[in-house]
C-alpha cells in the first residue's frame, strides 16, 4: 500500500504540471486502478496468502505449489480481464463519470497504458502474495517498493 501510494502521488504531480485536463483524465481512471489494484493485491492476494500458508501449516508442499500454479494463472486471466475491459469499454466508463472532450481523451491516454499493464500489476501481486504466504514478508514488500521506486522514476522521465 505504501508505494501504490507513493506511485499515486508521484503521478499526479507530474500529470498536474501538464494542466487540468490531464489531472482531470487521470481523475476518471483513479477509481478503476485502485478496483484493479486493490482486487490484486488485497482480496485475490489475501486469499493466496491464506490458502498458501495453510497448505505448508499442514505440511503438504504439493498443494502449495498447485495453488501457487492456480493463483498465477488465475492472475493472468483477471489482468486480461482487465485489459480487456478497460481497453475495450473504458471510453463508456468514464464518460458514465462525466468524462467529454479533451478530459475524456486524455483519461483513454492514461488508462491505455496503465491498462495494458495489468497482466503484470496482477502477476507481480499474486506472486507477492504466494512468497507471504510461506511466511516471508520482507522480499514481497522489499520488491514491491523497489518497483514502486522504478516506477515513480521512469513515470517521472516519461
Amino acid at each position: 500500500m505504501f508505494g501504490s501510494t507513493l506511485v499515486a502521488v508521484a503521478e499526479t504531480s507530474y500529470i498536474g504540471r501538464l494542466g487540468t485536463e490531464p489531472l482531470a483524465g487521470i481523475a476518471l481512471v483513479f477509481p478503476f486502478a485502485m478496483l484493479n489494484q486493490m482486487m490484486s493485491a488485497g482480496a485475490m492476494g489475501g486469499g493466496v496468502s491464506s490458502a498458501i500458508s495453510r497448505a505448508l501449516g499442514a505440511g503438504d508442499r504439493d498443494r502449495a505449489a498447485d495453488l501457487a500454479l492456480h493463483a498465477a494463472i488465475i492472475g493472468v486471466g483477471l489482468g486480461l480481464f482487465f485489459t480487456v475491459m478497460m481497453l475495450g469499454f473504458g471510453s463508456n466508463f468514464y464518460a458514465l463519470l462525466g468524462g467529454r472532450g479533451g478530459v475524456l481523451e486524455q483519461s483513454l491516454h492514461y488508462s491505455q497504458v496503465l491498462f495494458s499493464g495489468a497482466i503484470s500489476i496482477w502477476l507481480v501481486n499474486t506472486l507477492a502474495s504466494v512468497v507471504r504466504g510461506t511466511g516471508d514478508m520482507r522480499i514481497p514488500s522489499m520488491t514491491l517498493i523497489t518497483v514502486s521506486m522504478v516506477q515513480i522514476a521512469v513515470g517521472g522521465v516519461l
